[in-house]
């Protein structure tokens, strides 16, 4: 085996394809998005390809009017790039790009075509009278009209038909639409083709015969049909030969029935794909769109792979008899080709009341808010808001601020926890229009970083909402807007490794069962196996290379929408989304960019949620109210947790990474938690920022700035540059570079051609460096600095954002952990944490986790009273006052952990919600927690049934999860009784049947309980699988986790439990960290490459393992163990692992 190896792993040929065209598109190394990303995914402007040649000189001319790219999903196999290349490598005249119902790669083809200096006709290939989609079948049903847009009126036109094609149908990848509909929009305003095969003239003609007279009149008739609906001189007959035995006839009797009726004829190439090379991955394409293979779809499959893109003078040798219809392409691109761009929408003007501009209304927004957030505003902070204000007035962006306002109120009216993030606390105009919390001027953020004179876009805000309630956001929106005026953002689902095998597999004609064989074979991160473990077939690998990166289907983004101030489906046609009451544009957020299309972004988050729900449960169980800007402020119980590395559930601080600094880093003030979060990225850790931060906060190296002047801009992270923000002060402070410089450098950072766009900037800074007398050791360690954050680096203005919720999160943790144990699990899945080991890190804060029960729990996670008599306040009353005392400056890691002190929810317990029990799901649950909250509790499981009325498997999966046994029935009774249980249904009639006799068997184990726990529920409240065998394991010289505190440092040591993660940072160098639980906690283990490779099979798929390492353990007490021993270990319950993020 191992025979079939591509020389690159999976996800470098992946990163190879992306960059060909396009470099800079591939993630920067080390960019997580993490639960809400600092870095997004970014489509690099298009280049051609490296050592493009010039264009063929053809005095033949012509121009292809029938061209599928691959956004024909799973029909042309190029891109539309691709297709722009190879056309101006054969001296093209023109290219019009005819999709399958959409113009979904037009903007790709525009922006190649552009710099190919290629004139661009855009189309589609509709599908009409069909209501079933294009995929499942061999031959979709459906004919199929070929329309060119003629100009932008035109393009106009055909967008808004599409789009009232897809929404008629409600349905998504279907069209409802028949000629006389079209032909109302776009007659004069298109020009028709008469199509392929299935098109209306060639659909009535035999397949694998010359046409009958009857055939021959039914074609004429639907070409008269064309005429009458569309106007004659707006149909053209269309030639075209893929070397099918009956091509030539079919297209001789189409000339003669054009120039009967006086119509002309064009020759085209009904390309599917570039060049030749490309067929036989067409033909695969054409079987995964069927849901077959290659074998079952051959009749359907082209004669010969003729399906690519040809020059004029190869067209005008296969068409000898119709000269004209060659020349003829020419003429229409001529006539028809037009620039995109033109097409270009503004934002909507609706927001402003009467007697205002869009400015005018701002700045007064702006003077009424001033007072609020800066009393008594000094002449600076004036200074700073006017500087704003003009840039922003400038630039005409006054209504991007007044929509991102409008959104944000409307959320906060509602009770919606919301807060901008990013680039977005730049700005003092976001801060006093309460977009964001961060404030830009006491923090001195750069401007230049949110927006600057050189950028002609509109600033990029994002703004956080409740994951759970950001739907009710996108409905104002709609609302406020209109639906023909706002839609979500799409993103183009393309072929990664796993995807990319099992469909090539799948074409190739290798079973279900073999399919998933071999994409288990690809790493989640992309990585080919080892050849020892690597079995796909060499077909399969061949394929799959080249299906990498293609698009495979449609998908919306999380939460871009853009708003125009003329129905955004006149521009890009709008299709139903898979959610109900979601419509999403067929560009992504890249091609929108490019088109001027402006992206608001409202985006669930997670952490969010969990804290709203933490507020609500608190308030309503203890009667304690709590909002995010009325938390006590730098309580030093919060920061002592942290220096503890007790920060599981605490958001962005809880990964292995993350935990490992925190001890090391002590965090004694907010601003500190904004460091932490920057501090692991790959700007900083290859910038050689971690170590020098770390013992200048301890005090073991004194604090060093590399000039006087960036005193000022270093200060608060003790002369190391950590933040984007900073490597753009110290450029403009001591590097003479202008804010639009900084912001050409903010674009760098985090693109993979980063350092090629420093480097533009050198000169420049060496040149600012030498004015201000720095020398030439002094400059190389700044450059250093500035190009270690090409490769991604965090901004101080995310940091800051992020550090709120930090704090926040941080705080409920410690005072109401059952109350935010229920919120995360409420908010889940979010974070870094599965449910089962929240649930074991909270027990071991003294909360108690009750399970699902039928007749307590509610739909979701809640809290409860531990006894009876009910619930009250416990811990510190202090820890309520908003003004804390001022943290020590050195954390004492010896003292007394007075974590209990602290916790006010004492008498609360967590109670799992049903929801969370495999099988039940939501409807269920709410049916179950409505009837017993209107009628009362069960008064045992015969009324349960006839009051909620389950089915045997519903009532199996709540047995199973110990939910029935309040109802006085243990799991194996309960599980003996649900088919009886199941039938006594209210639409029964009663006692019709009879309980069966319980069985004598005896209730489950200690063991099987835990065991149905983790199956049914994901946790195991009060239990963990490696209690069972701790006797076993202790037995054979294995540790607890516990034990690693205060085991000798060096040395070997075994140890067992749960993988809980497994990760290879991108800047790890190939080294995997594995995250390994027991009963007792979590501990870090460190695999090399080597060692990986070795026991590839057994770190990688194994639940649970036994590790032998050598232990290390910081004198911070962070452990750590060095593995060179495994072997896997049984434990019976289900794999939980969040692998490779």
């Amino acid at each position: 085996m191992g025979w079939s190896n591509p020389p690159i792993s999976w996800s470098e040929h992946e990163r190879r394809l992306r960059e060909a065209s396009r470099p800079g598109s591939s993630p920067p190394v080390g960019a997580d998005a993490g639960d809400s990303p600092a870095w997004s995914s970014h489509r690099a402007p298009y280049q051609p390809p490296a050592g493009n040649t010039e264009p063929l000189e053809d005095s033949i001319e012509y121009a292809e009017l029938h061209v599928h790219s691959s956004f024909s999903f799973l029909d042309g196999v190029s891109s539309p790039e691709k297709l722009v290349e190879t056309g101006h490598s054969l001296g093209l005249r023109g290219l019009a790009l005819t999709d399958h119902n959409g113009l979904y790669g037009a903007v790709r083809f525009a922006e190649a075509a552009a710099l190919h200096q290629m004139p661009t006709v855009f189309g589609a290939e509709i599908t009409l009278e069909s209501d079933a989609s294009r995929t499942d079948t061999e031959d979709p049903p459906g004919e199929h009209l070929v329309v060119l847009a003629r100009g932008e009126e035109g393009y106009h036109t055909l967008s808004r038909a599409l789009t009232e094609a897809h929404l008629s149908s409600g349905e998504k990848g279907v069209l409802t639409c028949d000629r006389d509909t079209l032909a109302d929009i776009g007659r004069d305003q298109w020009m028709i083709l008469t199509g392929c095969r299935k098109g209306p003239l060639r659909a009535p003609l035999a397949p694998h015969r010359a046409p009958s007279r009857t055939e021959q009149e039914r074609s004429e008739k639907a070409l008269l049909s064309l005429m009458e609906r569309f106007g004659p001189g707006n149909v053209v007959v269309e030639l075209f030969d893929h070397q099918h035995p009956l091509d030539s006839v079919h297209n001789d009797f189409l000339a003669s029935l054009a120039a009967r009726h006086s119509l002309p004829t064009v020759v085209t190439g009904l390309v599917h794909y570039a060049t030749p090379g490309e067929a036989d991955l067409a033909q695969a394409m054409a079987a995964v769109r069927a849901r077959s293979s290659m074998e079952s779809l051959s009749p359907w499959l082209p004669a010969s792979p003729s399906a690519y893109l040809r020059s004029g003078s190869e067209q005008f040798r296969r068409f000898a008899q119709y000269p004209d219809a060659v020349l003829r392409s020419a003429d229409i691109a001529r006539e028809l080709s037009f620039s995109l761009k033109k097409v270009q929408p503004g934002l909507p003007r609706t927001l402003c009341p009467d007697g205002h501009t869009t400015m005018s209304y701002l700045r007064e927004l702006i003077e009424e808010a001033i007072p609020r957030k800066y009393p008594g505003a000094k002449p600076e902070v004036r200074q700073r808001i006017e500087r704003e204000l003009e840039l922003i007035d400038r630039k005409d962006f006054a209504g991007y601020f007044l929509i991102v306002h409008d959104i944000v109120a409307f959320a906060r009216s509602r009770g919606i926890l919301c807060q901008g993030r990013g680039s977005a606390a730049n700005s003092a105009v976001c801060f006093l229009l309460d977009i964001t919390a961060v404030d830009s001027i006491y923090y001195n953020l750069p401007f230049e970083r949110f927006l600057s004179a050189l950028r002609d876009e509109e600033p990029d805000i994002d703004v956080d909402f409740e994951s759970r309630r950001r739907e009710e956001v996108i409905q104002y929106v709609y609302e406020r807007y209109g639906r023909t005026q706002a839609a979500q953002v799409a993103t183009v689902i393309e072929y990664k490794a796993k995807s990319a095998v099992r469909d090539m597999a799948r074409a190739l004609g290798y079973s279900p069962g073999q399919q998933n064989a071999f994409s288990r074979q690809v790493e989640r991160s992309g990585a080919l196996r080892e050849s020892e473990s690597h079995s796909i077939p060499p077909d399969v690998t061949a394929l799959a290379l080249r299906t990498l990166t293609l698009p495979r289907h449609l998908g919306i983004h999380s939460g871009g929408m853009v708003l125009t101030d003329r129905p955004v489906s006149e521009v890009v046609p709008i299709e139903p989304a898979r959610r109900e009451k979601r419509t999403v544009l067929q560009w992504d957020k890249d091609d929108c960019e490019w088109m001027g299309l402006v992206k608001f972004d409202l985006l669930g988050l997670g952490i969010l949620e969990a804290i709203r729900d933490t507020f609500d449960l608190v308030e309503q169980s203890l009667g304690e109210k709590w909002e995010l800007d009325t938390l006590p402020r730098d309580e030093q119980g919060v920061y002592d947790m942290l220096c503890r590395a007790d920060s599981i559930g605490v958001f962005q601080v809880e990964s292995r990474a993350q935990m490992a600094l925190l001890p090391r880093l002590q965090p004694r003030r907010f601003y500190d938690l904004a460091i932490q979060i920057a501090m692991v990225r790959p700007g900083p850790i290859q910038g050689g920022a971690v170590h020098p931060f770390v013992k200048r906060k301890a005090g073991q190296e004194p604090i060093q700035y590399p000039h006087p002047l960036l005193e000022g801009c270093l200060e608060r992270t003790l002369g190391v540059p950590i933040f984007q923000e900073q490597l753009m002060q110290i450029a403009m402070t001591v590097g003479g570079c202008t804010g639009e410089d900084a912001d050409l450098l903010r674009r760098a950072m985090g693109s993979k051609r980063g350092l090629e766009r420093i480097e533009s900037l050198r000169e420049t800074l060496y040149r600012g460096m030498a004015s201000h007398g720095l020398d030439q050791a002094t400059s190389d360690r700044i450059y250093a600095m500035i190009q270690a954050f090409a490769s991604f680096g965090f901004a101080e203005s995310h940091s800051l954002s992020f550090a709120l919720l930090v704090y926040a999160s941080a705080w409920l943790k410690l005072h109401y952990p059952a109350a935010f144990l229920a919120g995360l699990l409420r908010a889940w899945p979010m974070g870094f944490y599965a449910p089962a080991s929240l649930v074991s890190d909270a027990e071991r804060h003294g909360v108690e986790v009750r399970k699902p029960s039928v007749q307590y729990s509610d739909v979701y996670a809640s809290v409860e009273p531990v006894s009876p008599q009910g619930a009250s306040p416990t811990g510190l009353d202090q820890c309520r006052h908003y003004e804390q005392p001022t943290p020590s400056s050195v954390f004492d890691p010896d003292q007394e952990d007075p974590t209990l002190t602290h916790r006010r929810d004492g008498q609360l317990a967590t109670r799992l919600g049903l929801a969370s029990i495999k099988g039940i799901g939501d409807d269920t649950a709410e049916r179950i927690v409505k009837e017993r909250q209107t009628r009362g509790l069960f008064a045992n499981p015969t009324e349960f049934a006839r009051r909620v009325g389950l089915s045997s498997r519903q009532i199996e999966a709540l047995a199973s999860s110990g939910a029935l046994e309040d109802l006085e029935l243990n799991r194996r009774e309960a599980l003996w009784s649900a088919g009886y249980l199941a039938n006594e249904h209210p639409q029964h009639l009663p006692h019709t049947s009879t309980p069966p006799p319980l069985p004598l068997f005896p209730p489950l184990s200690d063991h099987e309980m835990m065991i149905s726990d983790r199956v049914f529920t994901g946790t195991s409240p009060g239990d963990h699988p490696l209690r069972y065998l701790r006797a076993w394991l202790s037995s054979q010289g294995v540790f607890t986790v516990a034990d690693m505190a205060t085991r000798e440092v060096g040395s070997r040591v075994w140890v067992g439990g749960l993988v809980t993660h497994r990760q290879r940072p991108a800047t790890a160098r190939g080294v995997t960290f594995l995250n390994i639980e027991d009963e007792t906690g979590l501990v870090n283990v460190i695999c090399g490459v080597g060692f990986w490779k070795r026991h590839r099979l057994v770190l990688r798929d194994a639940s649970a393992l036994i590790v032998r390492g050598l232990l290390e353990r910081s004198p911070e007490g962070v452990v750590s163990i060095v593995a060179d021993g495994v072997e896997s270990l049984e434990v019976l319950v289900p794999d939980s692992a969040r692998n490779f993020r």
